[in-house]
């Protein structure tokens, strides 16, 4: 795979709170599924970008002890700021890939992930990794974009720039199919898996608002740097066709996304 095309995830850092509200559902869901954790429990909270939802479970449980990894040094110093921002104490964000995790066996009373686990690179690596960090009895939860398609806005951008870029800008988009995250769980021993659908909406109150939100520089920058204004404006026009489906009667856009959520207990 070219990494050039991949997303830079440094510099995505810097706008990545953008984000945040559209997926906090889903950080919710994946924390109500972690029973309330004793005085000094080690939480750790894999691929999490700039913070959350570590941050907001160590703000609601003071007494814990969080660790939110992430293999992008951007993300981890824009979280250690808030972290210091807020004075929490109880959280320390370290640079660490999903693949390598540098903690100690069964050192972990539960781990969480929104996305990011379970979805890119080497994912039996990664559950491996979930796996031996946890402690016997120790709960996991996480959330993956298990198939492309139900990330509706992203995959409605990736089908129309599809034809206008150069296959290799396109190719890491077409690695994040379909991954078999419970396969991989039962694989590496945590056969205690439960799963289910998660599904939320992104709301935008105009097409002007989520045009913004995804061509701004992010996770397409490098694709839409290839493009003239007149083939961005043909990107526009086919994910607006996509979108007409979600468009409510005030001009706002509620458009529909599902996940998938798995937890359970070593």
């Amino acid at each position: 795979m070219n990494a050039a095309a991949l997303p830079d995830y440094n510099n995505l850092a810097t706008v990545f709170d953008r984000s945040l509200p559209l997926i906090e559902p889903v950080g919710s869901a994946v924390v109500a599924h972690i029973p309330a954790r004793p005085e000094g429990a080690n939480v750790l909270d894999i691929a999490c970008g700039t913070g959350e939802p570590g941050l907001s479970l160590a703000r609601r449980s003071p007494g814990i002890q969080l660790l939110g990894v992430d293999a992008a040094l951007g993300m981890v110093e824009i979280a250690r700021a808030k972290a210091t921002r807020e004075n929490l104490t109880n959280v320390r964000f370290e640079v660490m890939t999903a693949e390598n995790l540098a903690c100690a066996d069964s050192s972990m009373d539960a781990v969480i992930s929104r996305f990011g686990l379970l979805m890119f690179g080497d994912v039996e690596a990664s559950a491996r990794q979930l796996a031996r960090v946890l402690r016997v009895g120790g709960h996991f939860s996480v959330a993956v974009w298990d198939n492309a398609s139900t990330n509706t806005l992203f995959s409605s951008v990736v089908a129309a720039l599809r034809p206008l870029v150069p296959t290799e800008l396109i190719a890491p988009f077409d690695s994040f199919q379909l991954i078999e995250a419970g396969r991989h769980l039962h694989g590496a021993g945590l056969t205690d898996a439960q799963s289910e659908f998660f599904s939320w909406h992104y709301d935008f109150h105009s097409l002007e608002a989520w045009w913004e939100f995804v061509s701004a520089p992010g996770l397409f920058s490098r694709q839409f740097a290839v493009l003239g204004e007149g083939e961005k404006e043909q990107v526009r026009a086919a994910v607006a066709a996509a979108m007409a489906a979600y468009r409510q009667d005030n001009g706002s856009y509620r458009i529909p996304h599902t996940c998938r959520l798995w937890w359970g207990q070593r």
